[in-house]
């Protein structure tokens, strides 16, 4: 009886150092989230909810979209996107009309409109400034203005900057930037 008791005993204090420790293992893993996480926002500029909509989305780089892939002045912002989904991340019109909310027809007369202008793939290059492909879904804008948008609130970034990055001039980075504040000013 006495020996039983002392087993109980001590099979109760194992259990709770295990929960002790692993309580401990979680506090150091929890921490070394929230270090990660605010490396994030500092680092890429990102929110919280941001952070959160990019982890529980598919493979990330599919998401998300290069702004190194603008490097070119033949292609319209919109022509740039599709061209770039369908050659370098294979899409099908379908699927990028739905990532677009565009019609099908209007994706493939993009596409075949920047084959024309420009041949081959786009080249893309590292880049510490990325894109989602969610903001192109509002379809009350253009696509420089979403761009525009994106980039001077979520990175901070000037006008000039933004331009260098798109390969566009100053004055119509501005120009789109304050199209799309006075028409989110009127919705």
């Amino acid at each position: 009886m006495i020996k039983r008791k002392k087993e109980v005993v001590s099979r109760g204090l194992t259990k709770e150092l295990s929960t002790e420790l692993f309580l401990k293992q979680d506090k150091v893993v929890l921490d070394a989230l929230k270090t990660l996480i605010e490396r994030l926002k500092e680092e890429h500029k990102l929110s919280s909810e941001e952070i959160i909509n990019l982890l529980t989305q598919k493979p990330i780089s599919h998401d998300l979209i290069p702004i190194s892939i603008f490097d070119n002045k033949e292609l319209s912002a919109l022509e740039t996107i599709v061209k770039y989904l369908k050659e370098n991340l294979n899409y099908n019109y379908v699927k990028i009309s739905k990532l677009l909310s565009r019609d099908q027809r209007t994706i493939w007369a993009t596409y075949k409109n920047s084959i024309k202008k420009r041949k081959g793939k786009l080249i893309v290059k590292e880049s510490k400034y990325i894109i989602p492909i969610s903001i192109f879904s509002d379809r009350n804008f253009a696509v420089l203005e979403l761009i525009c948008e994106y980039l001077h609130d979520n990175y901070n970034l000037r006008y000039s900057e933004i331009a260098i990055l798109l390969n566009r001039d100053q004055r119509t980075i501005w120009t789109s930037y304050q199209r799309i504040k006075n028409k989110r000013k009127n919705v």
